[in-house]
Order: C-alpha cells, then sequence, then structure tokens
C-alpha cells in the first residue's frame, strides 16, 4: 500500500477521534480495512495521547485532553476545493510539488467527507476550467527554486526563439513565475545588467554556482517589471496601447484579459481598449488573433508592424492559393460560425 494512503487513512482515524470514543471494530468498518490495521496504525501514531481499553472482544480508543480543533468548510468552500482540484493538480503536473498537493487536497477533502454528498461529488465531471501547459522538466525546477531559495548565483544556456540564438550567461534568480503561458524565470542577468525574463523549457543547461547575491542591492520591483510583460513575452520598447474592436468580434474580446493596465470603454459599435506594456511583438500577435474587426489606433508605430505582419501572412496565402491543388472549399465557413454566435442565447 503507498505511504500517502497510509497517512490518509491515519489522519482520518484522529479525526474520527476527535468526535468522542470508538471501538476498533467500528474504526475498521467506517475506513473498509481490518482490525490489524486499525492496530497497526493506532501504534503509528503513539505520539498522539490516545487512551486504549479492552471492553470484552473489542478495543476502544479515546483521543485525551479534549476533542482536537476540527476544521470544516462551508458546502460553497467544499465545492470550490473539489472544481480546483483537477486544475491545480494539471498546472503543477511534473513539478517537485505535483504529489505533495495532490496529498494535501485529498486529505483536506478526506476530512470533508461528511460535507462532500454524492451530487457534490459530480462538479468536477461537470464543470471544468483549462490550463493548459507544456511539460517542465521537474529537474530544472528544483534547481532553481532551491537557487532562488538560498539566493545563489545559476550559470544558463539559454536558447532565445524569437533569434533562434544561444546563449551563455549568469543570472541571480529572484522568481519562478508560473502562468497560463508556461513557466518563467524571472532574474538578473550580469551580462545585460538589467531584468530578464527567460522560459524556462528553453534553459539547455543549468549549474548553479557557490557565489551568493544580495537581492536589496537590486531594488528588484516586480509589479514593475510585470507591466511591461505582456502574454509571457517581455520587450522594449514600452508603448502606450490603444486598439479599437468592431462587433461581432467586441462581443467576447470584451471579456478577454490584455493587460493588468487595461482600461475598456464602450462604443456605440465596440470596445475601446487602452493599455502600456512592453513586447511589441507579442502586442502584434494579439491584435492580428483578433482579425478584421480590431484596428489599433495607436502608437502608429504597431500599427505599421501589424500591418507588416498582416501583409506577410496574406501573401503566404497568395501563394499557396496560386498552386495546382486549391484544397477543399471552406467559403461558407465564416457566415456559418456567426449564424451559430448569433443565434446562442
Amino acid at each position: 500500500m503507498a505511504r500517502g494512503e497510509q497517512l490518509l487513512r491515519q489522519w482520518s482515524i484522529l479525526d474520527l477521534l476527535s468526535e468522542g470514543r470508538k471501538s476498533r471494530r467500528a474504526l475498521a468498518e467506517q475506513l473498509g480495512v481490518s482490525l490489524k490495521t486499525i492496530t497497526r496504525d493506532i501504534e503509528a501514531l503513539s505520539l498522539f495521547p490516545i487512551a486504549e481499553e479492552r471492553e470484552g472482544i473489542d478495543v476502544f480508543y479515546q483521543l485525551l485532553h479534549g476533542s482536537a480543533p476540527r476544521i470544516r468548510f462551508e458546502p460553497e468552500e467544499v465545492a470550490a476545493l473539489l472544481l480546483s482540484k483537477r486544475t491545480v493538480l494539471a498546472a503543477l503536473e511534473g513539478s517537485p510539488y505535483a504529489a505533495a498537493v495532490a496529498s494535501a487536497l485529498a486529505k483536506v477533502e478526506l476530512l470533508q467527507r461528511d460535507r462532500t454528498d454524492r451530487d457534490l461529488r459530480r462538479l468536477p465531471e461537470v464543470f471544468q476550467s483549462s490550463f493548459d501547459m507544456p511539460r517542465i522538466r521537474a529537474d530544472l525546477q528544483e534547481r532553481l527554486l532551491e537557487a532562488a531559495i538560498e539566493r545563489r548565483r545559476v550559470w544558463i544556456r539559454y536558447f532565445t526563439a524569437e533569434r533562434g540564438a544561444h546563449s551563455e550567461r549568469v543570472v541571480e534568480p529572484f522568481l519562478i513565475r508560473l502562468h497560463p503561458h508556461g513557466l518563467d524565470l524571472v532574474a538578473y542577468c550580469l551580462e545585460r545588467r538589467d531584468f530578464l525574463s527567460f522560459h524556462v523549457n528553453r534553459i539547455e543547461a543549468l549549474r548553479v554556482r557557490d557565489d551568493t547575491f544580495d537581492p536589496a542591492a537590486r531594488a528588484f520591483d516586480l509589479d514593475r517589471f510585470l507591466a511591461t510583460t505582456f502574454d509571457g513575452r517581455r520587450g522594449d520598447p514600452v508603448i502606450d496601447v490603444c486598439i479599437r474592436v468592431k462587433q461581432p468580434t467586441a462581443a467576447w474580446a470584451r471579456d478577454q484579459f490584455y493587460h493588468p493596465t487595461q482600461e475598456l470603454r464602450e462604443l456605440d459599435d465596440g470596445v475601446e481598449i487602452r493599455f502600456r506594456s512592453g513586447a511589441p511583438e507579442a502586442i502584434a500577435a494579439r491584435v492580428l488573433s483578433l482579425g478584421p474587426d480590431c484596428e489599433v489606433v495607436e502608437p502608429e508605430a504597431l500599427a505599421r508592424l501589424v500591418a507588416q505582419k498582416a501583409e506577410a501572412i496574406a501573401a503566404r496565402y497568395r501563394d499557396a492559393a496560386s498552386g495546382p491543388d486549391p484544397g477543399p472549399d471552406l467559403s461558407g465557413i465564416g457566415a456559418n460560425t456567426r449564424r451559430e454566435e448569433g443565434g446562442a442565447t
């Protein structure tokens, strides 16, 4: 039997004894195990003040010094726990904390068993959220976390996808940040003399060094750093952005998250979105994802960047359309999609 199951069962015994005196037979029946298993579990809990008294062929146990305090969640809190369990575990899959979080959530859920009825347990089946992220090497995470906690410098070999270039550098790890686009290392780069964000999956090699660093000497401002990051990418310059999205795209574009500094203003035919951020390339990619109903109002340089990328995309598909095989006819897809959206309630 897995060690985690034993710990959960022993924790459950303590919880049951906090309700009052229980017989060994009653504990075995409630937990679905043998009498010998209960005896072994009680022996393993010898550090707790559990009194043992034999009556006939049965043994009774009682937790001394009064009942242990019991944590009880409201039904809404139990529902939130059940709903978040799958999402949290999916987000942490492959990390050194996945097993520990799974064990902790299982313990909390077990202790709320009297408030978790059968219908409530169906919640994860009928309500789900998506937090898809790439798999991340657990050994990298462990060493980065260790270095960040111990304030030790790290040598890395890194691949910069935008330039297709490999580089070696020494960094001071300040923060390992999990977000919907993956896992980032926020670190001070000694070569660039600035704080940079590194995708952990692009770290090809890593070595934790013996020398340490003083975080106070860098005056790191996390809020300011994140304000210059867009969709997990960071870059200069920082710009004031204004985009307008017309209907029907505005109907769902207004519900998206763009940036912590965003401000939305309703228009007669859509919505205006303003924010201040770095990473113009990432901003341009988001604008293009909104389609032809989206217009960059300012800055002009961003509008030109979007136009260049749109023209490059159009040229590629013009070249493909001029080939001998035009492929299937997809001309009705846009109209069908809009009719379906219009019919939704």
